[in-house]
């Protein structure tokens, strides 16, 4: 994997490379590398990114070199991007810029698929309406319950009872609610409407933010600076409630 590299020289290449490798944090990986003009066959290889599930590497890098209108036009239908520069800072700049917008949108749409963990403790006394949208007072067991999160019941085979839509602490709304909180929670449930607190589950099941293996991978990839060490240990210990591997 990695993009194609054109230099007008060898010692360009090897300036180039060494740039690549040891100044670009994380380093750019390099599958092809070419002395030259940039033709149609440069753009073909490029494209082969696509079909490996790697985009971003869909990429020429052009230090010093022309490229081949017809190659140019190639890429432009095939969504290769060339980047050309006559300064190797200047080419990085642009790849950079790239890579960091590609990544701006991988992470918005992650937003959508990851789950900050959290266990949460129904209070029975505290029930203010049991059909959708629930509207139910909770007391923040482990984690922090944030806006967003999904809950479920793992001991009702998963069952999904919605998203949190609001909370509020003291008749404020807050975004977070940390360990040891209690607050009011207003969770709906577009995909399950009927699902109502008191016929398919009450206050002797806990809640859990629902964990996948996909959630983990994208707090992973995207999210790992956000996740404490608390948060991942709590990941670690609902796994195993998930029956995740």
């Amino acid at each position: 994997k990695g993009v194609i590299v054109h230099a007008s020289t060898l010692g360009a290449m090897e300036a180039l490379l060494q740039f690549l490798r040891n100044e670009c944090k994380p380093p750019i990986p390099v599958s092809h590398i070419s002395i030259g003009t940039i033709f149609k066959k440069d753009v073909m290889r490029a494209r082969l990114m696509h079909d490996k599930g790697m985009p971003e590497f869909a990429t020429i890098l052009a230090f010093d070199v022309k490229v081949d209108s017809d190659a140019q036009a190639m890429a432009d239908e095939d969504n290769v991007k060339i980047f050309t520069a006559d300064i190797i800072y200047h080419l990085f700049d642009q790849f950079s810029g790239y890579m960091n917008g590609i990544i701006a949108q991988r992470k918005e749409a992650a937003l959508a698929v990851v789950q900050f963990p959290v266990v949460l403790k129904i209070m029975p006394q505290h029930i203010f309406n049991k059909k959708d949208p629930i509207v139910i007072g909770v007391e923040v067991l482990e984690g922090n319950l944030k806006l967003g999160t999904t809950l479920c019941v793992p001991q009702l085979d998963n069952l999904v009872v919605g998203n949190v839509v609001n909370i509020q602490n003291n008749h404020r709304d807050v975004e977070i609610a940390k360990k040891g909180m209690t607050v009011a929670v207003k969770i709906s449930n577009d995909s399950n409407p009927t699902l109502m607190y008191g016929r398919q589950f009450d206050h002797t099941h806990s809640l859990y933010s629902k964990l996948t293996r996909q959630s983990i991978d994208a707090a992973k990839e995207f999210f790992k600076d956000e996740f404490t060490k608390e948060d991942w240990q709590l990941v670690v210990k609902l796994k195993k409630v998930f029956n995740i591997t």
